[in-house]
């Protein structure tokens, strides 16, 4: 018994201190999505999470630009990326209209970039991001090996608390 009264006024002379309203340390939430089930479940809890603490969320959908292998003998023509950016919109609209359903303080941003996951970090700190919520694609073994993990790039280098959606 006198454990745990030493255990008690130990935890009670912690140092430990919480905002007077949460909504004053978590007011603006960035989850990134590519429209995959896995990015979906991410954008959900990002939902669950600024609707529970007045935040709002901005939905960024990252476009991302050709590179040197993509290019065939003949080229990517304009029309081409432009029709990729036309159905990125229409996504980035859909995914907009569903989340508002359940939270009304939700805007969308799109850009296009070559490393999705540089543009990410950068908006993250260009928007004040107070939180970052993404989702990985769980790649193990020799997967993880070859393609590595945007997730723990952007764990490592945010500049705001990360929630990684598995």
């Amino acid at each position: 018994m006198a454990q745990l009264n030493d255990t008690s006024t130990i935890l009670q002379d912690l140092p430990v201190q919480f905002p007077a309203s949460p909504k004053s340390q978590f007011g603006h939430f960035v989850a990134p999505t590519d429209f995959s089930p896995n990015s979906e479940k991410s954008v959900d809890y990002a939902v669950q999470l600024a609707r529970r603490l007045g935040a709002k969320l901005t939905l960024l959908h990252v476009v991302p630009e050709p590179t040197a292998l993509d290019y065939s003998m003949e080229g990517i023509s304009r029309q081409e990326i432009e029709g990729w950016e036309a159905e990125a919109e229409t996504k980035l609209t859909q995914e907009l209209a569903r989340v508002q359903a359940e939270y009304a303080d939700v805007e969308t941003m799109r850009v296009t970039a070559l490393h999705p996951r540089d543009q990410i970090l950068r908006a993250a700190n260009d928007l004040s991001a107070d939180l970052l919520v993404i989702s990985t694609h769980g790649y193990r073994g020799w997967k993880h090996f070859l393609f590595g993990s945007d997730a723990e790039k952007i764990v490592e280098q945010a500049p705001c608390p990360v929630v990684v959606v598995r």
